[in-house]
């Protein structure tokens, strides 16, 4: 069987090589370089060593993952003729191995002699440690997490394009004027040069190579105006910490509940309104609690911010198999009956009572019904429209008047009147704590125009019967339709 040997040629002369790789290039047979465009290649020639290249394939290709694949079933092929030797300047980094060994057969004998690494000479420049920078090639840095204060070496920046896409990336929480370290190489040596420029000048540049580099330092999160869920959770540990805000350490489950939904209703305004800016804020302050939540429960041994993103990664995983298993949902329906089916299943629930009984209490009582009419709705024990549930109003409505009347408890017939206008609600689309949020708002703001009404009138609300605050209250009614 033909053996496939990938060696790492370093990015320089032969001083880069290896006494292994040397003799390896030495011993003859096939030898394939990835380019011509390569310092090792003077010295083939001058050691008498044969050699061929890829070089053709760049042409032919419209892009490099295209280059890769034909990459590798070129040299699969050429393995058929005997033992073939591959050389890149740094096979950790280069796509076309992992493509080779992505794509050869499974029998395939393939073997890896490292080399001198392109990541150690551009650290050397700017005097770092491999041990504490993260290293990965420029093209691979788009589908990889940017850790700010981590420092960041990205090599093979081999474009303009790739040079921009990495900028761009930086610049989504780096600072814009920050100094990154340029490293560039001459292809003829491979001598490497350093220069620091501003990261808004990285795809600025006049040539990108295989040997072009950047160095990025890390940044601490103060230095920063831009911040991820990293940074979130961060300052919620330091608040929280022994030496943090008095306040933030007092709080706990229960004392937070009431800004959990303040803010979550703040942000319902804020969709309403159409406003962006206060959306983005709002829901912030939204997840503020989540983190805030996580936080105290971290402190107590409960559970920590990794549980809540496992438990609802799991859940939408797992009530999803039409994304991810093999059911079939080809409309929003369907999504919505697969889903309750799975919850049905998963927590043993066998009629429609128990359905309802396992709607949470937690929930407020106007949405709590809606969910409750909802599984009653779903065997067919509902209203024909909205306008027939509108007519269960006026009964429920009669029979309060009625206990008035008798001077008899209302609560339990208030109850129905609340329930039959949450069906009317349901039936016509509509979430009750959000259409009572919008009342409740509409009523403060013309109350409040009223109010002012009245005092540019020079009268005081106070001297004034309810009759003539209804004149009042009626023009501002009709101003503001």
């Amino acid at each position: 069987m033909a053996t496939l040997t990938i060696v790492s040629l370093g990015t320089g002369g032969e001083e880069f090589l290896t006494k292994g790789t040397d003799r390896l290039l030495h011993r003859g047979g096939q030898l394939v370089l990835r380019t011509e465009r390569h310092p090792i290649a003077g010295y083939l020639r001058q050691e008498g060593i044969a050699f061929t290249t890829l070089d053709a394939l760049y042409d032919s290709c419209e892009d490099f993952d295209m280059f890769n694949k034909a990459a590798a079933v070129q040299l699969l092929t050429l393995l058929k003729n005997g033992d073939l030797c591959y050389a890149v300047s740094d096979a950790s980094f280069d796509n076309t191995v992992l493509t080779l060994q992505q794509l050869k057969p499974r029998e395939t004998d393939v073997r890896i002699l490292p080399g001198v690494s392109i990541a150690e000479r551009c650290l050397a420049l700017v005097d770092r440690e491999s041990c504490a920078v993260r290293i990965m090639t420029a093209s691979e840095f788009g589908t990889y997490r940017l850790s700010p204060e981590e420092p960041l070496l990205l090599c093979e920046m081999y474009s303009r394009e790739c040079a921009g896409d990495c900028k761009l990336k930086l610049m989504q929480l780096m600072p814009e004027e920050m100094t990154v370290s340029l490293i560039t190489g001459e292809e003829s040596t491979g001598d490497l040069t350093r220069q620091d420029i501003p990261l808004t000048e990285l795809d600025r540049q006049g040539h990108y190579d295989h040997l072009t580099a950047v160095y990025v330092p890390g940044v601490d999160m103060l230095s920063r105006s831009r911040f991820d869920m990293d940074d979130l959770i961060r300052v919620m540990k330091k608040l929280r910490a022994p030496d943090g805000c008095p306040w933030d350490r007092e709080q706990t489950y229960e004392s937070l509940l009431p800004s959990l939904l303040e803010e979550s209703y703040e942000y319902i305004q804020a969709v309403k309104d159409e406003d962006i800016d206060h959306m983005y804020d709002e829901l912030g302050d939204v997840l503020l609690q989540v983190v805030f939540h996580a936080e105290v429960a971290r402190q107590h041994g409960d559970f920590d911010i990794l549980d809540v993103t496992t438990a609802i990664c799991q859940k939408m995983i797992e009530r999803h198999t039409h994304i991810f298993g093999t059911a079939v949902a080809n409309t929003a329906e369907d999504v919505l009956v697969n889903w309750e089916a799975i919850k049905r299943k998963q927590r043993g629930i066998t009629s429609i009572a128990q359905a309802m009984e396992d709607v949470s209490t937690g929930l407020s009582p106007l949405l709590r019904a809606s969910k409750v009419q909802n599984k009653a709705a779903k065997v067919g024990f509902d209203f024909a429209d909205a306008k027939e549930a509108l007519s269960k109003v006026y009964e429920e409505a009669d029979e309060v008047a009625q206990c008035i009347d008798e001077k008899i408890d209302t609560e339990e017939e208030l109850g129905d009147l609340l329930f039959s206008v949450v069906n009317v609600l349901r039936l016509c689309g509509k979430n009750g704590d959000i259409a009572l949020y919008g009342a409740i708002s509409k009523f403060i703001s013309r109350f409040s125009g009223m109010e002012k009404s009245i005092k540019n009138a020079g009268k005081r609300i106070e001297d004034l019967t309810l009759s003539e605050m209804d004149v009042y209250w009626n023009t501002e009614k009709q101003e503001n339709k």
